[in-house]
C-alpha cells in the first residue's frame, strides 16, 4: 500500500535479487507501482458487488490510473528537480529506474483525465479535489509565506489515517458516487467505515517496517510511541472488529468472503517484522487487499451460479 518514496521511504539493498527475466519482470510490477494500483481497482471492482451496482470499468481505470500517478509522484517531482541523475551501484530499483517511472506517472494522470472526461465519470471534481491536496502534500513539502512546510507523513502519528482515509474514499466511495448512490447514506458509511478498518490493519505494517528509517528522521509513528509488539497486536484488533462488523451486515456467501480476506491479512500481520525483506510487504500486505477483492469476486460468481 504504500511502496515507492511517494509513499514510504525509498527500498533497501534487499529488493529482489532475481536477476532472470521472471523476476526482472516482477520486480518491474511490483516496485513501479502497477501491483498497487491493481490492487485499488480491483477493491473498486469489489465495492460495486458488495453495494450491488453494475460495475463501472471507466471507474475502476480511473481508480489504477490514479493511484499509479499518486505512486509516482515523488518520482516526478525528483526528476524535474534533478533531471540528470548519475547512477550508482549501490542504488535501488526505483532510484535506477526514475526517470521511466516518472513518465509512468505522468502518462498515468493524463490517462485519468482522458477516461474522466471521455466516459463523464460522475465524480465530483471538488469532493475529489481534498483527496488529491491530501496525497500532494503527503510526500511533498509545501511553501507557506516562502517558509517550507514539512510534507504529511512528517506528522506524527497521522500517515496511517491519512493513508486508510484516501484509500476507504477512492475505492469504496468513488464507485458508489458514479452510480448515484448518496454517499452518507448508511449503506455507503458502511462499506467505507469497514474498507477503513482493513486498510488501516495494513498500513501499520508498514510503519513497523519503517520503523528504523522513521526514528532516523524523527518522524513519531504507531510503533515509535507503543512499540513493534503492541502494533501488531493493534492491527490484529482492528483486524477483530472488521471481522465482528462484517458478521454482522453480511451473510452467505459474501460474509464467509470476508472473514477469510480478514484471516488472511491477520496472518501477515501475525509473522511481519521489521526485518522482513521489501517483497513481503509489497508482495503479501498489499497482496492482502487483492485477495479480499478476489474472494468477493469468487463469492459473487458463487452467489449467481
Amino acid at each position: 500500500m504504500k511502496n515507492n518514496e511517494s509513499i514510504v521511504a525509498g527500498k533497501t539493498a534487499k529488493e529482489l535479487q532475481l536477476h532472470a527475466v521472471p523476476g526482472q519482470i516482477l520486480s518491474a510490477v511490483l516496485y513501479s507501482s502497477v501491483f498497487i494500483s491493481c490492487c485499488a481497482f480491483f477493491l473498486t471492482v469489489e465495492t460495486a458487488l458488495l453495494a450491488r451496482v453494475p460495475v463501472s470499468l471507466p471507474v475502476a481505470a480511473f481508480v489504477f490510473l490514479a493511484t499509479l500517478f499518486t505512486y509516482n509522484l515523488n518520482n516526478i517531482r525528483r526528476v524535474l528537480r534533478k533531471p540528470k541523475q548519475v547512477r550508482k551501484p549501490e542504488q535501488t530499483w526505483t532510484q535506477r529506474h526514475r526517470p521511466a517511472l516518472a513518465l509512468l506517472g505522468i502518462a498515468a494522470i493524463v490517462g485519468a483525465a482522458m477516461i474522466y472526461w471521455l466516459y463523464n465519470l460522475q465524480l465530483n471534481v471538488w469532493f475529489m479535489l481534498h483527496l488529491a491536496l491530501i496525497s500532494v502534500g503527503y510526500t511533498i513539502p509545501v511553501l507557506y509565506k516562502s517558509r517550507k512546510v514539512r510534507p504529511l507523513r512528517s506528522v506524527p502519528l497521522l500517515k496511517v489515517f491519512l493513508i486508510a482515509y484516501v484509500w476507504a474514499v477512492v475505492t469504496a466511495l468513488f464507485p458508489l458516487m458514479d452510480a448515484g448512490l448518496e454517499i452518507l447514506s448508511p449503506q455507503a458509511l458502511l462499506l467505507f467505515g469497514r474498507r477503513f478498518l482493513f486498510i488501516l490493519a495494513l498500513a501499520l505494517l508498514f510503519d513497523i517496517r519503517d520503523y528504523t528509517y522513521d526514528r532516523t528522521t524523527k518522524t513519531l509513528t504507531i510503533p515509535g510511541l507503543i512499540g513493534i509488539k503492541n502494533t501488531k497486536l493493534l492491527s490484529l484488533v482492528l483486524l477483530l472488529v472488521y471481522v465482528v462488523v462484517v458478521v454482522l451486515t453480511e451473510s452467505g456467501t459474501t460474509e464467509a468472503a470476508l472473514v477469510a480476506s480478514a484471516v488472511g491479512a491477520a496472518i501477515v500481520v501475525y509473522f511481519s517484522s521489521e526485518n522482513k525483506p521489501p517483497v513481503y510487504y509489497v508482495l503479501l500486505a498489499d497482496g492482502a487487499m487483492l485477495l479480499h477483492a478476489g474472494l468477493v469476486y469468487l463469492a459473487n460468481s458463487l452467489h449467481l451460479g
